[in-house]
């Protein structure tokens, strides 16, 4: 009976070793499975699968071929890129502009362009013309046909109380809309271009003052309403430089700018004056 028993159980034993053997594949998993393939297998796959990547595989009848050839060098990522140069457009050249008697500016403004393109005798009508001026920022501002023509420097009446002129001798510079209604040579001056002061606001100001008793008297009788205001040169270009009012209530500029305004400015152009 012993020994019976003992077959049995080598049987068994046996029986299981083979079972146990016939399942191991399937027991692997996928790495088994790939290894036991007979077909060639992807990188990707011997990576999903836990495995060393492949040998490289060649297609049958093909065969691999050294060239000799040296190939190309790693690069080097301690050496510094050499940048790439942009390229850059070429600068638009400035348009030249030549106005006779007139000192352009280096790039030119509107009203120059416009001017120099003019091919008519549009530029002697005053309504093509007008004249701004600050008084506190020490500016004449021209304009032709409504563009911005040419700035020039300005200096006023020494007068040391703000305001426009109310009677003559208070040496303050008018305020207001006037217009040039004449020019004429100055021994002093260079030029002198005239303004229609007083005009009639500044007439009816000063009846007013004159009648309430606030225009001040010089022997026995009220000063005049003033008169012979204007545009003109200097003879002291340092004080128009230092931005220095020395006027009596004319508008000084430079001997050369009063030139050119004598130039471009025909009689009527509108001037106004700001403070």
């Amino acid at each position: 009976m012993g020994r019976i028993a003992g077959s049995i159980a080598a049987a068994l034993i046996a029986a299981t070793i083979v079972v146990m053997c016939a399942r191991a594949p399937a027991l692997a998993g996928p790495a088994a499975t790939l290894a036991q393939a007979t077909t060639p297998i992807t990188a990707t796959d011997a990576e999903k699968a836990g495995l060393a990547p492949p040998a490289p595989y060649y297609p049958p009848g093909q065969k691999w071929v050294n060239s000799g050839m040296p190939g190309p060098p790693p690069p080097d990522v301690l050496e510094t890129p050499t940048p790439t140069p942009t390229p850059t457009a070429k600068p638009t050249p400035l348009p030249q502009v030549k106005i006779e008697g007139v000192r352009t500016d280096r790039v030119p403004t509107p009203g120059q362009l416009l001017f120099d393109k003019t091919r008519d005798i549009a530029f002697m009508d005053p309504l093509c013309w007008s004249v701004t001026i600050f008084k506190k920022r020490h500016q004449l501002i021209v304009y032709y046909k409504g563009r911005l023509f040419k700035t020039y420097h300005a200096v006023f009446g020494r007068s040391f109380e703000p305001g426009t002129k109310l009677w003559e001798g208070d040496r303050r510079t008018p305020e207001g809309v006037y217009a040039i209604v004449e020019k004429h040579p100055s021994r002093r001056w260079d030029w002198f271009l005239t303004l229609n002061y007083p005009n009639s606001l500044d007439r009816y100001r000063y009846d007013q003052m004159r009648t309430g008793g606030e225009v001040p008297t010089e022997d026995g009788r009220p000063v005049g309403v003033g008169g012979r205001i204007g545009i003109h040169g200097t003879d002291n270009p340092l004080l128009n430089r230092g931005d220095v009012n020395w006027t009596t209530g004319c508008i000084s500029v430079d001997d050369e700018d009063v030139e050119e305004l004598m130039r471009i400015l025909p009689k009527g152009t509108l001037v106004i004056i700001n403070p």
